[in-house]
């Protein structure tokens, strides 16, 4: 029953450990996602006294991915009715060109402050509007949120290390008696700890398998995908190949580190 009990902790400690990567993992494409989304839904609005084009623009700034005329249809429209012909013509005329403008990066406020800066260097634009206040707010949002994922997560991932150190230093005092026999016999340190490497491996497939049903399961969830979509926020998809591969590695590799580790060790 102990022995039982001190595989299962080495199973659990291994999921956990495993599910913290995962989700580290997982919250990266997220917020990847939605700085994506922040860049596609974000632009800059320009007024120029003359027509401009990407070619000008980028030669000031390289962020600027397009540009497109804002139509000024919709003012002149709602000034037919209380001008003359004549007024109106002379208003499209001195009317100024307004242009909306993507970029290929999710800058900070520094960087957009230099690019409102590049911009109004050209003489003939004459207002650039970056709507500081709005996307400082989101980009802040999804800044701090990687940053407390991150720091979450490392704190889990390291404490479970230590207590994998712990259940293998636990499960070498129980086979003690059991290896110092097949040393008397000669055996290499090899045999000796083979039963070890055995056990890790079986519990390493245990929790990388229990981890990728986990998160196969939420990324197919009906029920959770709603919610997210509450939020405009879509469940990465799990590879069942490349996913669980990745974990597999992660939770044999450091399993046969940390056994050679502390079983080198303790046999000196």
């Amino acid at each position: 029953m102990k022995y039982l009990k001190n595989h299962v902790s080495v199973i659990l400690t291994l999921f956990i450990l495993l599910f913290s990567v995962q989700f580290s993992i997982e919250m990266y494409k997220v917020i990847e996602d939605q700085n994506q989304k922040l860049i596609d839904n974000y632009s800059i609005v320009i007024v120029s006294q003359k027509r401009q084009n990407i070619e000008n623009l980028r030669k000031v700034t390289r962020d600027i991915v397009s540009i497109s005329p804002i139509s000024t249809k919709t003012i002149i429209d709602k000034l037919k009715s209380s001008m003359t012909p004549e007024n109106l013509s002379m208003l499209k005329i001195a009317l100024p060109y307004f242009y909306n403008l993507k970029l290929n990066i999710l800058p900070d406020k520094i960087r957009l402050d230099k690019i409102k800066s590049s911009l109004l260097s050209m003489g003939s634009i004459t207002k650039v509007e970056i709507f500081t206040k709005t996307y400082n707010s989101v980009f802040r949002v999804l800044q701090i949120l990687q940053f407390l994922t991150y720091i979450f997560n490392a704190i889990i991932f390291f404490m479970s290390i230590l207590l994998l150190f712990k259940q293998i230093k636990i499960w070498i005092l129980e086979h003690e008696e059991k290896i110092k026999i097949m040393g008397y016999f000669g055996a290499s340190y090899w045999i000796k700890s083979a039963f070890l490497y055995r056990l890790v491996f079986i519990d390493s497939l245990i929790s990388t398998v229990s981890v990728g049903l986990l998160f196969f399961y939420l990324s197919k969830s009906y029920y959770i995908k709603d919610k997210l979509s509450v939020l405009n926020i879509s469940f990465p998809d799990f590879s069942i190949l490349y996913d669980v591969s990745t974990l597999f590695f992660i939770a044999l590799s450091l399993s046969l580190v940390i056994v050679t580790i502390v079983s080198r060790k303790m046999s000196r």
